[in-house]
């Protein structure tokens, strides 16, 4: 028995010029068709399709049919097909399963962390330190009374170096002891609240570090620190805590670009390495001499250099570029040296030499602290694109145009014990930091979750979609037709 296709028969029509010339056409399309051709030519358009030609070479015996046999393989191989689609993409998804259970780990993993510091408020204290075995009471009390509470000896040629470098480096900050209790409570502090870093290619980041352990709120506090960056980069003034940061660098690749601090127009920062770093062995920061004195308006009678990074988000001229890895300096560091620089600098992290690998099997851990004074002024959104500053979301803090010194409780008359941005000339109890700091350093969930809305429209959606559409736009068009992306540059001052 054969499956048979009937010939098509064209309906009558009551127009009869009309159904006779329909007739005539059919005729003239289907000249070129043998006579079992024109039984597969289904729409009658006079040529057979792929679909109509595959029909038609399954007939074997040139009858203008097709055996049930044909059919049958037809519909196994069908089958078999199907079973091969499903069985490629069970393979495809046991091969993307681990990146997928990673990528979902890391959201995972960023988010609760995220919460769990902006909107739980946690700290850790002494107490925890020493009850989780991380460090004792003794090599605590060490961190919070660098070298017995004698101050650095600083040189004039040191000032000199800053001022004309715009970074310095000062040996033998802390001691060797003193530096590997700081390395345990810095890595404690990472494995217990540090997030992955979406943004570089750092492998853990842990920004506002300080609001959150009171041992190394303290370590900042003390006269070995303020009266050394007071009387070295800022005139005399009294330094001010405004945020601290931990960076852990794989030994594979650097993980911060070339980058600079606009966030206040008077201050510096601190820099201090977990490993010895050099120029030999690399996995340090690389500074550019003398390019503090390339920034903006802020800078009183400063010109803009034209390799001044005003967006971090644009890629650097091939003459910038060249400029940079021509004159930028990567200090030698020990464990117990520490690196000075202005905010202004242009600074970027340095691979590490594959043949000399970090001791530590995480990475590199640099810790930074940045500092303000007493006059800098608060900006809530320091640079376009990125995200308000968390503290801007905390109660009773800084409001924007304020000065530093501004967060004055009224009924002492000193410095507000919920203030985070702290002088750095006073040393806080514990107690005022655990019984005040919580709900100085949380936000409500609402706010949270509006904050982290603001962060993705301005960094995921501003920039880099929008950035995405205008590439491709100008791509096509050969020429810069859209400018619709966030650029990365600094905000006005207030």
């Amino acid at each position: 028995m054969a499956v048979k296709f009937s010939e098509e028969t064209s309906s009558g029509s009551s127009n009869g010029k009309k159904s006779g010339d329909s007739a005539f056409n059919t005729k003239r399309r289907n000249r070129g068709l043998s006579i079992v051709s024109k039984k597969f030519d289904i729409d009658g358009d006079g040529t057979l399709d792929k679909y109509e030609m595959l029909a038609r070479s399954l007939d074997h015996q040139n009858s203008g049919s097709i055996t049930p046999e044909i059919v049958v393989e037809l519909l196994k191989e069908q089958d078999a097909l199907r079973k091969r689609q499903w069985l490629l993409l069970f393979g495809n998804i046991i091969q993307w399963l681990p990146i997928i259970a990673g990528a979902a780990y890391t959201l995972y993993k960023f988010s609760e962390r995220q919460y769990q510091q902006n909107v739980g408020g946690k700290i850790l204290t002494s107490i925890d330190y020493i009850r989780e075995g991380v460090v004792s009471s003794d090599e605590i009390q060490s961190l919070w009374e660098l070298s017995e509470g004698n101050a650095y000896p600083l040189t004039d040629q040191q000032r000199q170096d800053y001022l004309r470098d715009g970074f310095v480096v000062l040996p033998n900050f802390l001691t060797g002891d003193e530096s590997q209790v700081l390395d345990k409570v810095v890595t404690h502090n990472l494995n217990e609240m540090a997030f992955p870093d979406l943004l570089t290619k750092c492998s853990r980041k842990f920004h506002g570090e300080y609001y959150h352990s009171s041992v190394t709120h303290k370590f900042w506090q003390q006269p070995r620190i303020s009266d050394m960056l007071s009387t070295l980069a800022l005139e005399g003034d009294v330094p001010y805590m405004v945020t601290s940061e931990i960076l852990e660098m794989p030994s594979g690749a650097p993980c911060i670009p070339q980058n600079f601090n606009a966030s206040f127009t008077t201050g510096t920062q601190i820099w201090w390495s977990s490993e010895e770093v050099d120029s030999n062995v690399g996995g340090g920061l690389a500074f550019l001499p003398g390019s503090h004195k390339w920034a903006n308006s802020v800078d009183e009678g400063a010109a803009l250099h034209p390799c001044f990074a005003m967006n971090l988000f644009e890629k650097m001229s091939t003459e910038c570029t060249q400029l940079l890895d021509r004159e930028m300096a990567v200090p030698k560091l020990s464990p117990t040296d520490i690196v000075v620089f202005s905010r202004f600098t242009l600074h970027r992290s340095v691979a590490r030499n594959p043949s000399v690998p970090f001791k530590s099997p995480t990475g590199r851990r640099g810790y930074t602290l940045r500092v303000g004074s007493a006059r800098s002024i608060f900006k809530q959104d320091t640079m376009q694109c990125f995200p308000s500053h968390p503290s801007s979301q905390f109660g009773r803090q800084l409001k924007q145009g304020q000065r530093y010194d501004s967060v004055i409780d009224p009924k002492t008359g000193k410095h507000h014990s919920q203030a985070i941005y702290r002088p750095m000339n006073e040393q806080d109890s514990e107690e005022c930091l655990i019984r005040d700091g919580k709900g100085a350093r949380s936000m409500s969930t609402s706010t949270f979750l509006h904050y982290s809305a603001q962060s993705i429209i301005r960094q995921k959606i501003k920039w880099k979609l929008a950035k995405s559409v205008e590439d491709v736009v100008n791509t096509v068009a050969r020429r810069k037709l859209l400018d619709i992306s966030c650029k990365a540059v600094p905000t006005p001052d207030v």
